[in-house]
C-alpha cells in the first residue's frame, strides 16, 4: 500500500514539473542560475569533466539495455524464477520509451537568461527529462529493490542511500557536460522513481503469492495430521 502512495505522489509531481517546464513555469526558475555556476566554476576542474564524459559513455541507451540484460538474468538465476528478471527489464525499458515519449510532447524554449548561461542549448527544445538519468535510476532501482526483498532495513537502507548516489552522480554529469538543465535531471529522477515503484509492486505482488501458495500447501497437511490425533484419541 504503501509503494502505491508513493507511486501516485511520484507521478503527481512528474506532471507538475512537466507541465512547469512546457510553460516556463516557476519550476525553471533555477535552471539558469545553476547552468551558470556550473559554467563558470565546475568546468574549471579538467578530472571532473573526464569523469562526467565516462559516466556519459556509460549511461547510453545500449549500455543500459545491455546492464538490465545481465542484471533480469542474475536476478532469474538468485531467485530460480523469471518473474524477477522479466520485471527489470520491464522497468527499464518502460523508463527508456517513457522518455521519449514526454521528450515528443514538452517542447522547451530557453529563455535568453538561459541561453545566456548556457549557448549549447539554445537551439535544444526538447531536453526534459534526461534519459540517461531516467535509465540509470531504473535500472539500478529495480536491481536493488530485487535484492533486498526479504532482507533486514538496515541493507534496505544501505541499498537505497546507493542508488541515490547513484543518480546524483548521473544526473551532476550531466549538468557539468551541459547538455541538461536541472529540471530535466529531476524529471530523469523522477520518472525513475515512477518506474522502480511500478516494479517494486509487480515483485511484491510475486511474492505475496509465493507466500500465500506455500500457506496454502501446509494447511491441508497439519488439518490431516490434527484429524490423525483425532481418530488416535477416539480409539
Amino acid at each position: 500500500m504503501l509503494t502505491a502512495f508513493v507511486l501516485l505522489g511520484l507521478v503527481l509531481v512528474l506532471t507538475w514539473l512537466a507541465i512547469g517546464v512546457h510553460v516556463h513555469g516557476w519550476a525553471t526558475a533555477f535552471d539558469a542560475p545553476t547552468a551558470s555556476w556550473i559554467e563558470n566554476s565546475v568546468h574549471r576542474s579538467h578530472r571532473l569533466a573526464e569523469a562526467s564524459l565516462i559516466t556519459a559513455r556509460l549511461g547510453t541507451p545500449v549500455t543500459v539495455a545491455a546492464a538490465g540484460l545481465v542484471g533480469g538474468a542474475l536476478l532469474i538465476w538468485r531467485a530460480r524464477s523469471l518473474r524477477p528478471g522479466v520485471v527489470v527489464i520491464g522497468t527499464v525499458a518502460g523508463a527508456v520509451l517513457a522518455n521519449t515519449a514526454i521528450r515528443a510532447v514538452i517542447y522547451r524554449p530557453p529563455t535568453e537568461a538561459e541561453i545566456r548561461a548556457l549557448p549549447r542549448l539554445s537551439t535544444v527544445h526538447h531536453t526534459f527529462p534526461s534519459g540517461h538519468v531516467a535509465g540509470i535510476g531504473a535500472l539500478l532501482g529495480i536491481i536493488a529493490v530485487g535484492i533486498v526483498v526479504g532482507r533486514s532495513r538496515i541493507v534496505q537502507a544501505l541499498a537505497t542511500a546507493s542508488v541515490v548516489a547513484g543518480v546524483v552522480v548521473v544526473a551532476f554529469s550531466r549538468l557539468c557536460l551541459g547538455v541538461h538543465w536541472l529540471s530535466d535531471v529531476l524529471g530523469g529522477a523522477l520518472l525513475a522513481g515512477v518506474f522502480v515503484s511500478l516494479g517494486s509492486l509487480a515483485l511484491a505482488t510475486h511474492s505475496d503469492q509465493s507466500v500465500r501458495a506455500r500457506v496454502g500447501v501446509g494447511v491441508p497437511f497439519e488439518t490431516t495430521g490434527l484429524d490423525d490425533q483425532r481418530d488416535m484419541s477416539t480409539r
